[in-house]
């Protein structure tokens, strides 16, 4: 999927975000002890549903699920800007607002090491995006997705279309970060 490059990506964000408007380098040279970011997105519907989507079967941890993103670019002209362009390019949904950074637990970052070794630093954001109807997936890196309730994440499994899917998040922090995402929400309100 070819996408247009994440400078020409147009969104607001809420002021407390202003942190995350700088560029992958100046964040790494404020932060030595990190070799790269990444940023995830939790996108919901209008019904309180989050988008989830499926790891191709031939990539890093097939078959599992976790939300829209992944490597933060340094010709991002900002991470809020990168976390905009994985969401275009992973679910082909267009990022109008970034509202929050969110975390598991009273944490808001995720480390982790990938698979080169390199310590990585993950940033969530709760964002909105224009349509939730039009989910276009990348299917070198995706092959299903589902909108899925807080009570389905929990179970790890939903009904769709009379059948029921069972699913395996990405790992712990990624469920962690998106029962927080919920609680969240369910506060705002």
């Amino acid at each position: 999927m070819t996408t247009e490059p994440s400078s020409s990506l147009t969104f607001t964000y809420h002021p407390s975000l202003t942190p995350f408007n700088i560029t992958v380098k100046t964040y790494l040279s404020q932060h030595p002890s990190y070799d790269g970011i990444a940023g995830s997105a939790l996108i919901f519907s209008p019904q309180g549903r989050l988008l989830i989507l499926q790891r191709a079967s031939h990539d890093s941890m097939p078959n599992r699920w976790e939300t829209p993103g992944g490597a933060v670019d340094f010709s991002d002209p900002s991470i809020l800007h990168g976390v905009a362009r994985e969401v275009l390019e992973e679910a082909g949904l267009r990022t109008t607002k970034v509202l929050r950074l969110i975390g598991p637990g009273d944490g808001r970052t995720v480390f982790f090491t990938s698979r080169k070794g390199l310590k990585i630093c993950k940033f969530t954001f709760e964002v909105e995006v224009e349509s939730t109807e039009a989910v276009r997936l990348d299917p070198r890196e995706h092959q299903d997705y589902l909108w899925v309730s807080e009570e389905e994440c929990r179970g790890r499994r939903v009904e769709r279309e009379g059948e029921v899917v069972e699913f395996e998040f990405t790992g712990p922090a990624q469920e962690a970060t998106i029962l927080e995402g919920f609680r969240l929400r369910r506060e705002a309100k």
